[in-house]
Formats: C-alpha cells, structure tokens, sequence
C-alpha cells in the first residue's frame, strides 16, 4: 500500500510540475499587459523581425512594431535610426531631414531603436522592456510631435 501512494505522489507530482511549465513567466504576463495597454491607448502591436535599416546584429533581429495610426507633419516623413554611440537620431535616405529640428527625444529613450513615419501612420521600433509607462511615454512622443 505504502508503494502504491509513493508512485501516486510521483505521478501527480509529475502530472502539476508539467502543468506548471505551461504558466506564464512574471515578464511574459508584464509584456502581455503593456502590450494590452498600448493596443487600448490606439497603437497597433506586432512583434517581427527588423528592418533591415536598423542595421541591428544577427539575433537580435526580433523586435516590436508599435505602430501608431495618426498622420505627423509631411516634414517628418522617413527612417530615423537612433545612433547609440553618436548619440543622436540620424535619417535614414532623406538628407533635408537634418535641415529640420530634430522631433524625436534625444537621448532617445532606453529602449527605442528606431521611427518610421509614413504618410498615414508612425511606427516605432523597440525592445519592450516591460514597463507600464513606456507607452504612456512613447504616445507622449508621438502627440508632441505631431503637434
């Protein structure tokens, strides 16, 4: 009898420990809710590789998309790439961009990589970092900029 409830315990401790693989990690469940949180403040969230202007290292390609469906001034239109070592956010094939002030804050905040503004829509390009008021900040960005 005493055999037969050892292996009950096995097979039921085996049974939960899988189980309990399958629960999201505390950071999972941190990016899934900022995730939330920028889709309800109007921002379209896809996770993809880069683009290949961002000129990032092979693995570390994967990247959000935080795409932002409001216009900003034609003069902002194009690639920004924030250039960590130089400090500043360099355009990208539009060289009367540097005759403009730059929009973007500088130094960019920790996590950006780099914008893309279209005629129709802003996208932001960077690493989540889990934090509740990076979305808060990104649409703050964004709004003074399209001001």
């Amino acid at each position: 009898m005493m055999t037969f409830i050892i292996i009950l315990f096995l097979v039921i401790a085996f049974i939960v420990g899988n189980i309990m693989w399958l629960k999201p990690s505390p950071r999972d469940r941190a990016l899934m809710a900022q995730r939330k949180q920028a889709k309800d403040a109007g921002f379209s969230v896809h996770l993809r590789p880069a683009p290949e202007w961002l000129e990032l290292p092979e693995g570390r390609r994967m990247i959000a998309h935080y795409q932002w469906p409001h216009a900003l001034p034609k003069a902002l239109i194009g690639k920004w790439r924030w250039h960590a070592g130089l400090g500043n956010w360099q355009p990208v094939d539009n060289a009367e961009a540097w005759l403009n002030a730059m929009p973007w804050p500088t130094p960019a905040p920790e996590t950006w990589l780099g914008i893309e503004v279209l005629t129709n829509a802003t996208i932001v390009y960077w690493r989540e970092d889990a934090k509740s008021t990076s979305v808060d900040t990104m649409r703050s960005v964004l709004a003074a900029a399209s001001a």
